[in-house]
C-alpha cells in the first residue's frame, strides 16, 4: 500500500484559499493580501503567491499589476457563459455515462440524493452544497472521458462558488434538491431526453436566479 505524499505548502495554501472562496468565507470581489494570508497560514509569501497564480488559472482570482489579487466577481454575461458551458459539457458527459455505465451512475446519484436529503434535514447547508458539486461530478466520473473531466474540473471551483452565492436566495436550496431528485430518477429510467430537459431547466434556473440576485443578496 503506497503512502500518501504530504501536501506541500503551496498545496495547503491553495486548498485553504480555494475552499474559502467556494464556501463564501472570502467574498466575491474581496481584495486578497499576500502578507495577511501568509501570516494567517504561518507560511512565507512564496507558496501563497503560487497558490494565487493557480487560482487565477481556475478563474477564482484576478490579479492585476499594482492592484494585487481579488476574489473573482461575476457579471450577468459571465454567468450566462458558465451556464452555456455547463449545459454543453454536462449533457455530453451524460450521453457517454448513460451508454457506458448507466447502472453505476444511477446508483451513485441515488446515494448522493439521499445524502443531500439528510443534509437538508440537518440544516447543514455547507454539506448540501458539497454534495451538489459531487452530484454533477458523478456525470464525468461515469462518462470515462479524461478530456471532458479535465475541462469541467478547471472551472468546478467557480461553479461551486456560484452555487454558494445563489444558495442565499429564498427557496433556492429547496428547488435545487427537487431538481436533483428528478434528474436522478430520470437517470434510473435511462430517459435521455428527459434528462436533457431537466438539466436545461436546472441550469437555466441558476441563470435566471443570478439576474435577480443583485436586489436580494448583500
Amino acid at each position: 500500500m503506497a503512502l500518501e505524499r504530504p501536501k506541500s505548502l503551496r498545496e495547503l495554501a491553495l486548498e485553504h484559499l480555494r475552499n474559502s472562496i467556494i464556501d463564501g468565507t472570502l467574498k466575491m470581489g474581496q481584495a486578497l493580501s499576500e502578507r495577511e494570508i501568509s501570516e494567517g497560514l504561518g507560511v512565507s509569501k512564496s507558496p501563497v503567491r503560487e497558490a494565487l497564480a493557480e487560482l487565477r488559472n481556475e478563474g477564482l482570482v484576478s490579479i492585476e499589476p499594482q492592484k494585487g489579487a481579488r476574489v473573482f466577481n461575476l457579471t450577468e454575461a459571465e454567468v450566462a457563459q458558465i451556464c452555456d458551458f455547463r449545459q454543453a459539457i454536462e449533457m455530453a458527459a451524460f450521453e457517454l455515462a448513460l451508454s457506458r455505465d448507466p447502472d453505476g451512475l444511477a446508483d451513485a446519484m441515488a446515494r448522493v440524493v439521499r445524502e443531500m436529503e439528510a443534509a437538508r434535514r440537518d440544516g447543514n447547508e455547507k454539506k448540501y452544497l458539497e454534495l451538489d458539486t459531487a452530484f454533477h461530478q458523478l456525470i464525468f466520473e461515469h462518462a470515462g472521458n479524461d478530456y471532458l473531466t479535465a475541462s469541467y474540473t478547471r472551472y468546478v471551483g467557480k461553479i461551486a462558488a456560484l452555487r454558494t452565492h445563489l444558495a442565499k436566495l429564498p427557496q433556492h436550496t429547496e428547488l435545487s434538491f427537487e431538481e436533483h431528485r428528478r434528474i436522478a430518477a430520470a437517470v434510473r429510467r435511462g430517459a435521455l431526453e428527459g434528462i436533457r430537459k431537466l438539466l436545461t431547466e436546472h441550469i437555466d434556473r441558476s441563470r435566471q436566479a443570478y439576474k435577480s440576485a443583485a436586489s436580494v443578496l448583500p
